[in-house]
C-alpha cells in the first residue's frame, strides 16, 4: 500500500538528542543543508504506481529508501555498509529528519525498490526529476552544455579468448548437473573431467600450450551444441544459448566446419560474446565493458554545474550514433534542448551538426578526419542563401548547370571543361572530370563538414572550446570517488540504472555543496563537503 512520508517533524529528532554546541556544528554539515533543501527535490507521487492503492503493509518512506541509494553513492558505500550508517550515524539521521528509531530498512527494501526503479526506464525518471529539480532551485543555466564518453566495465573478470571459452563451457555443464543431473551424464566423460573436475586441465596454461589448448575448448563447444540441439528443454536453456552465441561468434559456420578440427575465426566481430557473466558487454577501442554518454552543464554564470543526460551503450558502438540520442535526454531533464553543445571529434560529423541544428542546437564538435592537403575544401566555393546551388568555384567561375541524383540527396555542379582547363587551380580543384564537364557533388551533411573544418581552425573557435575539457574531471571525480569505472552489478539494464545513481548523487553532492558554501560564505570556512567529495 502506497504511503506518502508524514509531513510531520520528529519530536524527537537527532538534533534534539545532542548539545547546543555539537547542534550548532551539526547546522554547518552538508546534513543540513541536504535536510533543508535536497530533500523535497524526491518526488514520491512518480513511485505510487508501483504499490497498491488500497491492500497490502504501507511501504516504506520512499523519501528515506531513495535517500538512502543517494547517499550509497555519494559516499561510494556498498549496500550493508550504507544500512549501517542508517542505523547509527547521526549526520544521516538529521539529513533524513527522522529519529534514530525510525532509521532502519532492510537489504530487501533496498533490492525491491531497486527491481521497481529498474522497470521504470532504469532510473531515467529518478534522474531526471531530481536534476530538474536542482537547476530549479539553484536557477542554472542550461543553454551552454558539453558531451563526452567514458569507457565502464560491469562486475566480470576480463578474459582471454581461452577463458571465455572455458568459463562459457563450464557454466553450460554445471546449469545442467543442477538440473539435469540425468542428462548431463550423458555428456562425454573426458569432456565432463575437463570443465567439472578440471583436474588442472586448463589450469596455469602456458602460451606455448595455449592454441592447442583453446582447439580443444572449440571442439567441445561444437560436441555440445550439435549433442543439445535438439532437445527441447536443454536447448531452452539460458546457458545453452550462449554457447550456441560463442560458436557462432568465435567459430566458422558448422556447414563447413571439420568435425575433427574446429577453425576460429581469426577476427570475430566487435559485438560477440566477451563473458558469459554479462552477455551485453561488447569490445571496443577501449576495451570489453560499456560507454557512458554524459552531458553536462558549463555556463560561466553558474555556481557549480550538473550532469544533464546519462546514455549507456555498447564499447563497440562509435560515439557518432549517441550525439542525438544524448540531446533527447537534455531535453527531457531540462524541458529544452541547449542552444550550443561541445563535444571531442568523435561525434562531429556532417549529419549531426544538422540534426542537432534541426532540434535548436549547435553541436560545435571539430570533424576528426583531415581533409586533403592536395585539394580545395568545398568551403572554398560559394553557395547561395539556401546552399543549394554552387554560385562559383575558388577561381570565380560560375557552373553551367546543377542536376540532383536519383534520390535528391546530392546535387552535382557542372563546370565546362573549356574553362576549367585554362584555371590556375585547376591541379587543386576537388571536383571529379568527365567527358566535357567537370563536376562537383555535393549535399548538406558535405557542406556543413567543410565549413566546420574550416572554423574549427579559428582562434574563436579554439577558444571557446575549452571549455570542453571540463567535462574531463567530471568523469574522473565519477571514477575516482563513485567508482564508475568498475559497477558491482551485470547487465545493461543495472549498469544503466548503477549509471544514472551515481550521477543523480554527484549532482546531489554538488548543489549541497554550494548551498554549504552559501550558508558558510560569512564566515569564509571551508565547505564540510569535502569529507565527502571522494
Amino acid at each position: 500500500m502506497f504511503r506518502r512520508t508524514s509531513p510531520q517533524r520528529p519530536l524527537l529528532g537527532a538534533e534534539h538528542r545532542v548539545s547546543d554546541e555539537k547542534r550548532e556544528r551539526l547546522q554547518k554539515t552538508w546534513a543540513h543543508q541536504y535536510r533543508q533543501h535536497a530533500l523535497g527535490l524526491i518526488d514520491e507521487e512518480k513511485f505510487r504506481r508501483f504499490y497498491d492503492e488500497d491492500n497490502g503493509r504501507p511501504n516504506k518512506s520512499v523519501r528515506l529508501v531513495v535517500s538512502v541509494l543517494i547517499f550509497k553513492d555519494m559516499f561510494d558505500l556498498t549496500d550493508a555498509e550504507a544500512l549501517a550508517a542508517l542505523e547509527w550515524d547521526m549526520s544521516w539521521h538529521y539529513a533524513l529528519d527522522v529519529e534514530p528509531e525510525q532509521a532502519h530498512t532492510c537489504q530487501k527494501t533496498l533490492h525491491n525498490f531497486r527491481v521497481h526503479v529498474l522497470g521504470d526506464d532504469e532510473g531515467a525518471t529518478l534522474f531526471e526529476n531530481t536534476t530538474a529539480g536542482i537547476i530549479a532551485a539553484a536557477k542554472l543555466r542550461t543553454s551552454r552544455q558539453r558531451l563526452d564518453s567514458t569507457h565502464i566495465v560491469s562486475n566480470i573478470r576480463l578474459l582471454t579468448r581461452l577463458g571465455l571459452f572455458v568459463d562459457t563451457i563450464t557454466g553450460f555443464l554445471e546449469a545442467l548437473r543442477k538440473a539435469h543431473v540425468r542428462l548431463c551424464n550423458q555428456v562425454p566423460e573426458a569432456l565432463r573431467e575437463r570443465y567439472l573436475d578440471r583436474e588442472g586441465y586448463f589450469g596455469d596454461v602456458k602460451s606455448s600450450e595455449a592454441p592447442r589448448r583453446l582447439s580443444q575448448a572449440a571442439l567441445d563447444v561444437h560436441t555440445l551444441v550439435v549433442q543439445w540441439r535438439e532437445h527441447e528443454r536443454v536447448s531452452a536453456m539460458p546457458e545453452y544459448g550462449l554457447l550456441v552465441r560463442l560458436y557462432q561468434d568465435q567459430c566458422v559456420p558448422p556447414e563447413v566446419v571439420n568435425p575433427e578440427r574446429i577453425e576460429l575465426l581469426k577476427a570475430p566481430l566487435s559485438s560477440s560474446l566477451q563473458s558469459p557473466s554479462d552477455p551485453d558487454v561488447t569490445y571496443g577501442h577501449k576495451g570489453k565493458g560499456y560507454e557512458a554518454q554524459l552531458a553536462e552543464t558549463c555556463n560561466e554564470e553558474n555556481p557549480f554545474q550538473v550532469v544533464t543526460a546519462v546514455v549507456v551503450n555498447g564499447a563497440n558502438e562509435s560515439d557518432q550514433t549517441q550525439a542525438i540520442k544524448v540531446l533527447e535526454e537534455t531535453q527531457k531533464t531540462c524541458g529544452q534542448t541547449p542552444e550550443i553543445v561541445h563535444a571531442d571529434c568523435g561525434y562531429g560529423s556532417g549529419e549531426n551538426i544538422l540534426e542537432a541544428r534541426e532540434r535548436g542546437t549547435e553541436l560545435l564538435a571539430p570533424i576528426g578526419a583531415k581533409a586533403s592537403k592536395d585539394k580545395l575544401p568545398i568551403s572554398d566555393f560559394q553557395f547561395d542563401a539556401g546552399a543549394d546551388k554552387v554560385t562559383t568555384c575558388p577561381a570565380g567561375h560560375a557552373p553551367s548547370h546543377h542536376t540532383s541524383t536519383k534520390k535528391s540527396l546530392k546535387v552535382i555542379a557542372w563546370f565546362e571543361n573549356a574553362v576549367c582547363d585554362r584555371c590556375p587551380l585547376a591541379a587543386q580543384c576537388p571536383t571529379d572530370k568527365r567527358r566535357d564537364y567537370r563536376v562537383l557533388s555535393f549535399g548538406d551533411a558535405e557542406i556543413a563538414t567543410s565549413l566546420r573544418r574550416a572554423e574549427q581552425e579559428t582562434t574563436d573557435f579554439k577558444e571557446m572550446h575549452k571549455v570542453r575539457s571540463g567535462i574531463e574531471a567530471t568523469n574522473s571525480e565519477l571514477k575516482r570517488c563513485h567508482s564508475l569505472g568498475k559497477l558491482k552489478v551485470r547487465g545493461l539494464p543495472r549498469v544503466a540504472l548503477s549509471v544514472r545513481l551515481k550521477a543523480t548523487a554527484l549532482n546531489i553532492k554538488r548543489f549541497v555543496a554550494h548551498r554549504v558554501r552559501e550558508a558558510l560564505a560569512p564566515r569564509a570556512v571551508s565547505s564540510p563537503m569535502a569529507t565527502c567529495a571522494c
